[in-house]
C-alpha cells in the first residue's frame, strides 16, 4: 500500500463518505426516537403482509433492538450503503481511468498492484469507519432517546458487524467492476445493475416460502437484521461466509487490474 496515495484518495472520497454518514446517522437516530410511540401503534400496520415480509418488517419488532433492526437496518441502511459502495468504488478506480488520471499514477514508481491495493484499502477503511460511527451513535442514542426500552447491545453490535461484512462483499464486486471497465458509466451500470438484481431477488425470496431457493443467489440473504436481533441466526457462519467472499472479490480485482490492458 502507498501511504501518499491512500491519504490523497481518502481526502477525495471524504465528502462522499461524510454525506452518507450524515444520512445514516439522521435516519438511525430518528428511528430510535420513534420507538416509544411505536409501542402504542405499529407504524407499519397499514402495509400489506406481503410487503412487510419482503422488507423484513413482519418479524423481530419486539424490543428496541428488533424495531431498529427491522425499521432501519432492513431497508434504509442496506439501500444507503449499497449506493455508497457503488459510487465510492467507481470514483476510486474507473473514474481515474476514464479521466486519464490513472496514466499519471502509473507513470510513478508505484506498481499497478500497489495502486489497486491502496484504493481498495481506502474503500474498505471508509466503510469500516462509517459502520463504526453508526454503531457508536446507536449505542449512545438508545439509552438517551428510549430510556425504558429493552436494548440488546450484543445483538446491535452483531447487526453492525454483519452489515459491514455484507458491504465488504458489495463493495468488493463494485470494486471489481470498477477495476475492469475503462468507462465510469459502464462500471456504474454493471455494479448498480447487479445490486438492483440482488435486492429484487432478496425481496421476492422474502415474500413467499416457495422461493426460498432464491436465497442462494444473493449475498443479502446472509444479512437478516430482524433474525439477528431475535438471536435466530448463526452470525459467526454468516460472517465467515461474507468475509471470505469479500476477500475473494477484492483479491480478484487487484489481480485482474494488474494484468489488464489500459487505454493510456
Amino acid at each position: 500500500m502507498n501511504k501518499a496515495l491512500f491519504v490523497s484518495s481518502f481526502q477525495r472520497t471524504a465528502k462522499l463518505y461524510g454525506i452518507f454518514t450524515a444520512l445514516i446517522l439522521f435516519y438511525l437516530i430518528v428511528i430510535i426516537g420513534m420507538y416509544t410511540s411505536s409501542v402504542e401503534a405499529d407504524p407499519f400496520e397499514m402495509l400489506p403482509e406481503g410487503m412487510k415480509d419482503a422488507f423484513g418488517l413482519g418479524a423481530g419488532m419486539n424490543g428496541l433492538t428488533g424495531f431498529v433492526a427491522s425499521s432501519f437496518y432492513g431497508v434504509s441502511f442496506v439501500i444507503f450503503m449499497m449506493i455508497l459502495c457503488i459510487m465510492a468504488a467507481n470514483q476510486l478506480m474507473a473514474h481515474l481511468v476514464d479521466r486519464g488520471s490513472m496514466a499519471y499514477l502509473l507513470s510513478t514508481p508505484v506498481s499497478r498492484r500497489k495502486i489497486a491495493t491502496t484504493q481498495a484499502a481506502v474503500l474498505i477503511t471508509g466503510l469500516f469507519a462509517l459502520t463504526g460511527i453508526a454503531l457508536g451513535a446507536g449505542l449512545l442514542a438508545a439509552p438517551l432517546l428510549a430510556e425504558q426500552a429493552e436494548f440488546d447491545r450484543h445483538a446491535f453490535v452483531q447487526l453492525n458487524v454483519t452489515g459491514f461484512l455484507l458491504f465488504f462483499v458489495i463493495s468488493g464486486y463494485s470494486f471489481l467492476f470498477s477495476s475492469l471497465f475503462n468507462d465510469a458509466k459502464h462500471s456504474l451500470a454493471a455494479s448498480g445493475g447487479l445490486s438492483v438484481l440482488f435486492y429484487m431477488i432478496h425481496l421476492i425470496g422474502n415474500m413467499t416460502d416457495n422461493h426460498e431457493w432464491l436465497d442462494y443467489l444473493t449475498p443479502l440473504s446472509l444479512f437478516e437484521p430482524a433474525a439477528i436481533a431475535a438471536g435466530e441466526v448463526n452470525v459467526a457462519l454468516h460472517a465467515v461466509s461474507l468475509g471470505a467472499a469479500g476477500i475473494a472479490l477484492y483479491a480478484s480485482a487487484v489481480y485482474l487490474f494488474s494484468r489488464r490492458d489500459l487505454p493510456l
